[in-house]
């Protein structure tokens, strides 16, 4: 499935009053960059999983298999990494747009400056933050997988402090207050100070702590309920998978069995494996019929339902029918086979004379 076009247009129906053209056009790029390591992850979750229901694991651990993946600090980097900035500039300016236009006292026409500016900062400062999340993302995992009752872990916000308040300044000076208009820039440095001070005082801390309170205390139980409900569920199918599996090899078996018991029951090699050939000759064509016909007939219904789904969601739908009966059309073609090798043994095979 194509993940970047269906999530870039639910979140353009979703966002699309609040975030402009190109923040949106910004965050498509941002989905389509990561979709390969997302898939990535999700393979790995999928094989896992696979390889549990076909008995080459004990047990699927879940949890495990989270940590290792999505939760890991390599896919979080990951998501930093592709994050842009001018796009979180937007979000977080618009979030905090009236506080710093009281706190600073800026003119509307500073904000598209300030956006531009904030976006360089926090590129320039992606290895800072790829390095704190990468420091924090392992404690984080290891709390909601449960591997650790409690976590803390400090973050200091110094390199963004400095870099926002070189940013403000710069916006600040260019574009003064009214009654601050005509001050020398050291004067109007001054004055900026005295709201810089008022402004991280009250909402800017020089350090951030990520722990369970901030996570959420409901946080692990929630996955751990997820992951017991979900390998619950698995062990029964992976039940089920085996006595599927087990019926599958003991009908080739009594097959097999039973083509070579009606040879010997007929002492008759040519006649038996004739009359046998056609019968699987026959039978497979018939499935392969019914295969080929499901797709084609099956396919096109699926599509005319599905008429008002986007484009991507309805070739992916149509895709899942033709795998579906993809084992039904193999089976067919080996019954065909299986009846033509039947066919080409009473032709080739010679009897042996028998006398009284």
């Amino acid at each position: 499935m194509e993940i970047a076009p269906l999530a870039s247009e639910e979140i353009s129906q979703g966002l699309h009053e609040e975030l402009s053209e190109e923040a949106l056009g910004s965050l498509t790029e941002t989905i389509t960059t990561l979709e390969p390591r997302l898939k990535n992850e999700l393979n790995t979750i999928v094989y896992s999983i696979y390889e549990y229901l076909n008995g080459e694991r004990e047990n699927p651990e879940l949890a495990n298999l989270l940590r290792r993946t999505l939760f890991s600090s390599d896919f979080i980097v990951a998501v930093i990494d592709t994050m842009d900035g001018p796009l979180l500039a937007q979000i977080f300016l618009e979030n905090f747009e009236e506080e710093i236009a009281q706190e600073f006292q800026l003119p509307e026409e500073a904000f598209s400056h300030l956006v531009a500016d904030f976006g360089e900062l926090l590129t320039d400062l992606k290895p800072w933050v790829k390095e704190q999340i990468g420091y924090a993302a392992g404690p984080m995992a290891d709390y909601l997988t449960g591997k650790v009752e409690n976590f803390s872990v400090t973050i200091s916000l110094k390199p963004l402090v400095d870099g926002l308040r070189g940013m403000l300044l710069g916006v600040f000076l260019d574009f003064p207050p009214d009654e601050l208009k005509g001050l020398p820039p050291e004067e109007l440095e001054q004055a900026f100070d005295a709201f810089w001070a008022d402004f991280t005082k009250e909402r800017l801390p020089t350090a951030f702590q990520i722990d369970e309170t901030v996570i959420g205390n409901d946080a692990p139980l929630q996955i751990a309920s997820f992951t017991s409900e979900a390998e619950a569920s698995l062990r029964q199918a992976r039940e089920y998978i085996g006595y599927v599996r087990l019926a599958y090899i003991l009908s080739i078996v009594i097959s097999a069995l039973l083509i070579v018991g009606i040879v010997l029951i007929h002492r008759n090699v040519k006649g038996s494996t004739r009359t046998l050939g056609i019968v699987f000759l026959v039978s497979g064509l018939v499935v392969l019929a019914v295969a080929l016909v499901g797709k084609n007939v099956g396919g096109e219904q699926m599509l005319q339902a599905m008429l008002d789904k986007p484009p991507q969601l309805q070739v992916w739908s149509s895709r899942v029918l033709v795998d579906l009966l993809a084992p039904l059309q193999w089976f067919g073609i080996g019954f065909i086979a299986g009846g033509i090798a039947l066919l080409v043994v009473s032709f080739v095979y010679k009897s042996s004379r028998t006398t009284d």
